[in-house]
């Protein structure tokens, strides 16, 4: 019960909002914290600037951050896409979701996506995709948690490609 008690003040002091330019360096730092390449080392996505440079610079709706007292706590990254023909037309991605450590099991990362969804549905969008790796047990829990269902299981195959010999000092005669 105490337990339950703290992390509805941790919670409940913490705005979220749109992210704005100056919450850039503090989101990714985060996320440098939380997508390393030690934990996630195949990740097929790469945590760095630019994932949110280009989401802020072209979906800023999509960018919200938690903050407490001037300190970003979470942050939650996402994208519209356009899909004339199909059943819905709009759909949403959500790319990225962060939650600082120490605020992660309060809720705060099901508050982001929660303001995230309202947004997209009042911009239309009808359904929202997103991904991880097949043995994030805890990110796929998180998803159901919030209403995600498995839509249709995807292998995705990597290779690692050699790197060619260098010819040092050897000319290589044009054919």
């Amino acid at each position: 019960m105490v337990q339950e008690s703290n992390r509805q003040k941790k919670g409940s002091e913490i705005t979220i909002r749109q992210m704005d330019i100056d919450d850039i360096s503090s989101v990714y730092h985060l996320g440098e914290d939380l997508f390393t390449s030690d934990k996630l080392p195949i990740l097929y996505r790469t945590w760095d600037p630019n994932e949110v440079t280009d989401y802020f610079g072209s979906d800023r709706e999509y960018c919200l951050v938690a903050e407490k007292q001037g300190e970003i706590l979470g942050f939650i990254i996402a994208t519209t896409i356009m899909k004339e023909g199909t059943a819905w037309n709009k759909y949403g991605y959500l790319s990225w979701i962060g939650v600082d450590k120490a605020y992660q099991r309060t809720n705060l990362g099901q508050r982001l996506y929660r303001r995230l969804e309202d947004r997209m549905m009042e911009d239309g969008v009808r359904m929202i995709m997103c991904d991880t790796e097949a043995n994030n047990f805890g990110a796929i829990g998180f998803f159901r948690a919030i209403g995600f269902t498995e839509r249709r299981k995807h292998i995705w195959l990597a290779k690692t490609l050699k790197r060619q010999k260098k010819n040092l000092g050897k000319k290589v005669q044009p054919e």
